[in-house]
């Protein structure tokens, strides 16, 4: 994020200016004046306000044999080389494998997409290598940094914060050019927050938290000094809330219907809708009957029915002349909600399309010209929409399915194809409320809660020991009756192509691991591709018909695969998450998910959501390590999506939960709703109480 720019007058006299631009320091010619201006820093306050993204407390250094139970965590071990590798991976893409002992073991230190390291640590090389310990062919230091004779490590105890570099700037850059801002710019920092603000939430004015965040003398001013600079996204959020609230006017078009036209469009359904989809709709109806635009945010939990909430809506304003677009993040769901809606819209007399990004050019430039004439009346698509050639008639409503995948600034971009455009925004990651009504503040917000009548229940488990052995000849049995199975692989390709934090795959189960058709639990699990290998030598397997599916896959083909299993030609379909939405299949009902332990409670239960769509009894079976073990009990007892949401709050922070990171600002690490909580509502009590102080920060663009 940027900081926001202190007026000259406000610095000490005699001080340098802190908002002169960033060229004014050493080192920084108009070069590396445009790299940094990428990254949201123009001036030197910029760089001041600039927060770490870690705070590092260097350790003393540890045997290797140590560091190789301590996964997870960042250790400094000494060794010396014994060998090298470097592989190519495609384009220019290499990993470089260096091992290195110490006598007490073996690690590697890998480095990604940086070739010349295997000169730099050629055999019988010394090294001292920091870094977080990762699972990569065995315990692995992950893009470590070395300390050599001429530039060693920091001192075991020292306090050194790290920053998100990137476009050739790295994180020591970036604190040189802090250093020397401090030191000629730092007098001149103006604090503009009201003082009773600041003591009310425990934070000191930007004079002092600047030099305490860069360079802390303990961990508690560090901590003490960032709840000052995780002020300035927060206040960014709530003053685009609070902007977004007052410009609720505007000049919609109506799409009003009467008593008797809802009552009939509500009777195309061909199933009932529940009580929740009808109370939803009926707010949905009075928000279009409005010239003020709709802005909702409809959640409900995996298989709740919001895309028949969406459909009403779509049929509503296209009935009123108006042209609708429904934008998924992916051709999976978006293929799934054009395949599954068409019947319903198209058997009322309503003109659909597709578009993303696998279509012909000539099919395109048809679907293209025919939807700015006027002559599509829903068109459903991916990012493929936000295309300049693709231009609307009339376009009076925006469906933005798994919002939080999309950039604010592109969910924005879909509604300004239009004029005054109703949104209406769609989530099956349940948001906590409080969070729902700090971010999305000035939404109306509809859940759904609980799934249509007449489905089957879904069974969790962590499956190992005994459950694990019985596994194979259940499957088996499943396939026989005739229903079908998710096989899930969080990862394709070779090991060392997953990122560095993810965990390697051992070796896959050998061909006789298991009995009745399954492979024995791996310790680690297999790629996609060698799963799919492994299950092909099982018979009960090959005979149901087995699909494989990733991302990596063109989309015409995925798509082709993806047909088959919904038509129940193949009996399996080995995917990564690639299933996670988008996938409705009521005749599969198993899902197995490898390596478990890689994915967060909220991603998991979207996956267990692919099943439990049919009338039969549903089984998820979860296979990973003992160290998810809270967060697998957790998924055995509750099916609670925002129960869920809360813990994976708790457990993994925000993370891309709402989508901010995609919002164009360097808000990495700046908030934590759990632990920031009462920062986010002290923000919104601040501009209740003093609305001018708005215009400093709506300068961020968080609209749609």
């Amino acid at each position: 994020m940027t900081g926001r720019s202190a007026s000259s007058d406000g610095a000490p006299a005699g001080s340098l200016d802190p908002t002169a631009p960033i060229t004014e320091l050493k080192g920084v010619g108009h070069a590396r004046a445009a790299r940094l201006k990428r990254m949201g820093l123009t001036t030197v306050q910029d760089l001041m306000m600039l927060q770490p993204t870690q705070l590092i407390v260097w350790p003393d250094k540890i045997s290797i044999q140590a560091a190789c139970r301590r996964k997870g965590e960042r250790v400094t071990v000494e060794g010396r080389v014994r060998r090298s590798v470097l592989q190519r991976i495609g384009g220019k893409r290499s990993i470089v494998r260096a091992t290195i002992s110490d006598g007490s073991g073996e690690m590697d230190l890998v480095f990604f997409n940086q070739p010349w390291m295997k000169e730099q640590l050629a055999s019988g090389t010394m090294v001292v290598a920091h870094g977080g310990v990762v699972e990569a062919r065995g315990a692995s230091i992950a893009s470590p940094r070395l300390g050599t004779e001429a530039s060693p490590l920091p001192e075991p105890g020292t306090l050194s914060p790290e920053y998100s570099g990137g476009d050739g700037v790295s994180s020591d850059a970036l604190k040189g050019w802090i250093d020397e801002a401090l030191e000629r710019f730092g007098d001149g920092l103006a604090e503009h927050l009201p003082q009773e603000f600041l003591e009310h939430c425990d934070a000191p004015s930007l004079e002092v938290a600047a030099p305490m965040i860069h360079r802390p003398e303990t961990v508690p001013d560090f901590e003490y000094a960032r709840r000052r600079f995780a002020l300035e996204p927060i206040l960014s959020l709530q003053a685009a809330v609070f902007a977004r609230r007052q410009g609720k006017g505007g000049r919609a078009r109506k799409a009003l219907v009467t008593a008797a036209q809802d009552k009939e469009i509500r009777g195309r359904y061909p199933f009932t809708l529940t009580d929740a989809q009808s109370r939803v709709i009926g707010e949905i109806r009075q928000d279009l009957g409005k010239t003020r635009p709709m802005r909702r945010l409809l959640q409900g939990d995996v298989g709740a029915g919001k895309t028949a909430v969406a459909a009403y809506a779509a049929m509503v304003v296209a009935e009123c002349g108006g042209q609708v677009a429904m934008m998924a993040p992916t051709e999976v769901l978006a293929s799934q909600h054009a395949y599954g809606l068409r019947d319903l819209l198209e058997g009322h007399g309503l003109r659909t399309a597709l578009i993303t990004g696998s279509l012909r050019t000539g099919e395109r430039r048809d679907i293209v010209a025919r939807l700015a004439a006027g002559e599509i009346d829903v068109v459903f698509g991916t990012h493929a929409l936000f295309s300049a050639d693709v231009k609307f008639k009339r376009l009076d409503l925006a469906v933005i399915d798994e919002q939080h995948r999309f950039g604010v600034s592109q969910r924005g971009s879909l509604a300004q194809k239009g004029s005054d455009v109703h949104v209406l925004l769609m989530t099956a990651t349940p948001i906590p409320r409080t969070l729902a009504l700090t971010v999305y503040g000035d939404l109306e917000v509809s859940v759904l809660d609980g799934a249509p009548p007449g489905r089957g229940e879904v069974t969790t488990r962590w499956a190992r020991g005994d459950d694990r052995r019985r596994m194979p000849r259940f499957l088996a049995e499943r396939l026989e009756a005739g229903e079908q199975i998710y096989w899930v692989v969080p990862r394709i390709g070779d090991a060392a192509e997953s990122t560095a934090t993810e965990s390697s795959a051992a070796k896959p189960a050998g061909k006789n691991a298991g009995k009745g058709g399954a492979p024995a639990a791996p310790s680690s699990a297999a790629s996609a591709e060698s799963r799919y290998e492994n299950l092909l030598g099982r018979t009960s397997f090959r005979q149901a018909g087995l699909e494989l599916v990733h991302g990596r896959l063109p989309s015409v083909e995925r798509n082709t695969r993806l047909d088959r299993f919904r038509r129940g030609d193949v009996g399996t379909i080995v995917a990564t998450t690639v299933v996670e939405v988008g996938v409705d299949v009521p005749n599969a009902t198993i899902m197995v998910i490898e390596d478990a332990h890689r994915l967060g409670l909220a991603q998991l239960h979207q996956l267990r959501g692919r099943i439990g769509r049919g009338k039969k009894d549903s089984y998820c079976f979860l296979l990973g390590d003992k160290k998810a073990e809270e967060r697998f009990r957790l998924m055995e007892k509750s099916r609670d999506g925002f129960l869920l949401a809360e813990e994976d709050l708790r457990q993994r922070g925000m993370g891309d939960l709402l989508g901010l990171r995609q919002s164009g600002e360097n808000q990495e690490g700046l908030v934590d709703p759990e632990r920031d909580l009462d920062l986010l509502l002290a923000s919104r009590d601040l501009f209740q109480r003093n609305p001018d102080l708005i215009r400093m920060y709506e300068s961020s663009d968080l609209d749609g």
